[in-house]
């Protein structure tokens, strides 16, 4: 989306500043904005100060070049406006301008690093370009300019004194030989990469996922795999039939995305008065975290809001309780089950709720109470099960063969045992029901969106796994894998400190079994030291609030980051898992002696492996990240026998021969 004004400064300057108020107020209305006295009034100020506060500017650089200037250019589907943009040579300065008395320029600034920081990422025309935030008014503590800096870090200024730090951030960073093209960059497509809240929030407030399927290279199959789903779902009301809905995906492929905009646009789609449909997941931090950041984006105090929330994002074994001994059949007519393969089994059922019956069974009986049709989209992911009694893949499959009523449609990857699914299969032998069985390539999910600045984090991370070095240093030297190393954890913090601007969220995990980490300053992430953090806040609230995650004191384990994700990860790895001469170990420690565990290896039965699972603990922690990660790995002690040096530093040059890069080295 064009600037609502875009020209060469020497027009801006010479322009009727009444005549670019009407440009601005007409093209917002034009955009289905409204606009106030209160906007009006705060543009005129702001056109009347950048009159004179850059009329020196060109002047002031010493290169033969032209200047342009955009006021107000949109940022489509996340809304975001910047105030200006100054394009010169091949530099970008975003501005924000904060007209009247503020003093609050940390804010100020911070809000330009994150409209710069969008620009970089996911604004085509942007990419490889120098970005320089400025924050512009009249602050009563402003922020020194630092040459010495990354551009990104930025400064805030006076009106008076713009021109002057836009020229001389143009002497310390600018290329002379080159020059952006302003009419392509105004023109510039524009992919955002959404966290998974950004783009539940996004989905709840009615954008389409269309527009929230994009990556720098273009539209993935997100959009292909939402469209199979809901005519899948429309044929089962057409026909009145009931329908099991198979999709697979790698980690952060989109999954869980897919499923929330099924839910919000086929309740729409439908017109469903009597009916309901409902996202549904087995990860309890998650449901937890979505419904709040669902609450705050649409407002805590609009009616309904947090009643609708409720109803629509569920935990997946309070419904199952809930409804299985109810007889009549659920409100909910299409249920779309998060992380399907984490369902539980016969036994972990029998000791829970003394019913000896495996979930997935349950779910179907639930759901097969509707006399006409009813719906069932199961997410699959592979590699991800992290608990005992997590009963698979295969299990959805055991209750089809055993509900003669219910058809499916299905990925490839989960019929024939893909890599998304760790080689688990829907049946366990050829189904005695294969004619009502359509296989649908669009139901799987193919591209990781998660880590935006790479697109091979999950093949890097499954070769590291498995023990397989070469592979993934050869996936690491065919991309920049933002993935660093480090032996000191204050630098792992201060790495992440710095490279978290604007409204980046960083963050602290580690494997539950990480038992030994108390010896690092960091309190091992057991279930009794995490049932008192409150995992909404740590994940929503922003910097200086003692309970967010940008505090980098409390590190999550797999159980509550499953499902979620974070821009920036540091990953304390633990005494649980190591890598020595070519072995992949897998320990437990028990007492002052870690013990080895084993497992069968069967991609069947791998919810029950305990090696599989400590394999899968590491797998979900290592896909967390969106923009980098840095792995910090102790250096041990030899006074203490639960923390050798020996695994360590064996693990961290494993690490380092997979391609993962020194801290040191980072471009920061």
């Amino acid at each position: 989306m064009a600037g609502l004004y875009y020209n060469r400064l020497n027009s801006f300057i010479e322009a009727d500043p009444n005549h670019l108020l009407g440009l601005l107020v007409s093209g917002l209305a034009d955009q289905g904005f409204d606009t106030t006295k209160l906007t009006a009034a705060s543009w005129q100020q702001e056109i009347s100060e950048l009159h004179e506060s850059l009329r020196p500017l060109p002047q002031l650089i010493s290169s033969n070049c032209d200047i342009y200037i955009l006021l107000e250019y949109v940022l489509p589907i996340i809304g975001q406006r910047l105030d200006c943009v100054l394009l010169i040579n091949n530099m970008i300065f975003v501005i924000e301008y904060k007209g009247g008395c503020s003093s609050n320029s940390r804010a100020a600034l911070h809000q330009a690093k994150e409209y710069a920081l969008n620009l970089r990422d996911f604004h085509e025309e942007s990419r490889n370009q120098i970005i320089v935030p400025i924050a512009v008014g009249a602050f009563k503590t402003a922020i020194a300019f630092d040459e010495n800096a990354v551009p990104m870090q930025g400064t805030s200024v006076s009106p008076n004194d713009l021109a002057s730090i836009i020229a001389r951030a143009h002497r310390r960073w600018a290329n002379l030989n080159t020059r952006i093209d302003p009419d392509a960059w105004n023109r510039s497509r524009y992919f955002p990469v959404p966290s998974i809240i950004e783009a539940a929030s996004a989905v709840y407030l009615d954008h389409d996922v269309k527009d929230l399927a994009y990556s720098r290279s273009g539209i993935d199959n997100l959009e292909a795999t939402q469209n199979a789903i809901a005519e899948c779902v429309r044929d089962a009301r057409t026909r009145n039939v009931k329908k099991l809905i198979v999709v697979t995906g790698v980690p952060g492929s989109g999954k869980t995305l897919a499923g929330l905009n099924a839910v919000q646009l086929l309740q729409k789609e439908l017109n469903l008065k009597d009916e309901q449909a409902s996202f549904l997941s087995g990860n309890g931090p998650l449901v937890e975290v979505l419904r709040e950041a669902l609450k705050r984006s649409v407002g805590r105090r609009k009616k309904g809001v947090a009643r609708s929330v409720q109803s629509r994002i569920r935990e997946m074994h309070r419904f199952v309780r809930d409804s299985y001994d109810d007889a009549r059949p659920p409100v909910d007519k299409l249920i779309v089950f998060d992380e399907a393969q984490r369902a539980w089994t016969a036994e972990k059922n029998r000791k829970k709720f003394g019913r000896d019956i495996a979930e997935p069974e349950m779910v179907l009986e639930i759901m097969g109470r509707h006399t006409n049709w009813a719906v069932v989209v199961a997410l699959v992911g592979g590699g991800q099960e992290i608990h005992g009694g997590e009963a698979g893949l295969a299990a959805w499959g055991d209750a089809i063969a055993r509900h003669n009523d219910w058809e499916v449609a299905t990925s490839p990857e989960a019929l024939h045992g893909g890599h998304s699914v760790a080689g688990s299969r829907l049946f366990r032998s050829p189904c005695s029901h294969m004619a009502r069985i359509e296989e649908n390539p669009q139901l799987h999910l193919a591209i990781s969106k998660r880590s935006f600045e790479t697109e091979i984090t999950a093949a890097w991370v499954n070769a590291v796994l498995d023990g397989r070095q070469e592979d993934a240093s050869s996936l690491a030297d065919s991309d920049q894998l933002p993935i660093y190393l480090t032996r000191d954890l204050n630098a792992a913090r201060s790495w992440l400190r710095k490279e978290s601007h604007g409204h980046r969220r960083t963050g602290l995990v580690a494997s539950s079994g990480a038992a030994r980490l108390r010896a690092e300053g960091v309190e091992p992430p057991t279930f009794s030291f995490l049932g008192g953090i409150d995992y909404p806040k740590w994940f929503l609230e922003p910097d200086g609030d003692h309970r967010s995650s940008n505090q980098l004191e409390v590190a999550l384990s797999e159980f509550e980051l499953q499902g979620l994700e974070l821009d920036l990860v540091g990953l304390l790895w633990g005494g649980d898992l190591l890598f020595i001469d070519g072995q992949v170990v897998t320990r437990r420690l028990a007492g002052q002696k870690w013990n080895a565990v084993s497992g069968t290896g069967d991609p069947q039965s791998s919810a029950d492996n305990p090696r599989t699972r400590i394999l899968n603990k590491y797998r979900v922690l290592m896909t967390r990240f969106r923009k980098g990660m840095v792995i910090f790995v102790p250096t041990g002690s030899l006074e203490d026998p639960t923390r050798s040096p020996d695994g360590f530093n064996a693990t961290y040059t494993y690490l380092l021969d997979c391609g993962a890069k020194p801290l040191d080295s980072a471009n920061t």
